[in-house]
């Protein structure tokens, strides 16, 4: 650990460029026999990371004056991949991920490097 943070400072590199290197080429983050997997976006088989979480949560509906509470589940997911091979991501437009459609909750562009998106969808 120690001879790579000299290195990394030897090469007199920043974190950012750090950063690329490993995007590039695929050594940790983004290594398909780690955290990746190759996933379907729009269409497109993409080397991604995602995670999801299913929760229920109460819905009040009201119908001819009676207030109704039902639950609805919500499956909620986190996509992290690469920006050279998603363009531009944007709150409330719909995604397609492995056949199943999804809302952008939130896109966020982590260091020009990797796209954060927040995904839900009904269950």
């Amino acid at each position: 650990m120690l001879k790579a943070i000299h290195d990394l400072y030897a090469r007199d590199e920043t974190f950012i460029d750090y950063l690329a290197h490993d995007l590039d080429d695929c050594a940790v983050w983004f290594n398909n026999s780690e955290f990746a997997r190759f996933h379907d976006i729009n269409g497109n088989k993409i080397l991604s990371v995602f995670t999801t979480d299913t929760r229920s949560q109460s819905l009040n509906v009201n119908i001819g004056g009676d207030k109704l509470s039902e639950f609805v589940s919500k499956s909620r997911g986190v996509l992290f991949c690469r920006a050279q091979e998603v363009s531009e991501v944007s709150a409330e437009q719909t995604l397609r991920l492995d056949g199943r459609l999804y809302t952008v909750a939130e896109a966020r562009l982590l260091q020009d490097q990797v796209w954060r998106i927040v995904l839900e969808a009904n269950t």
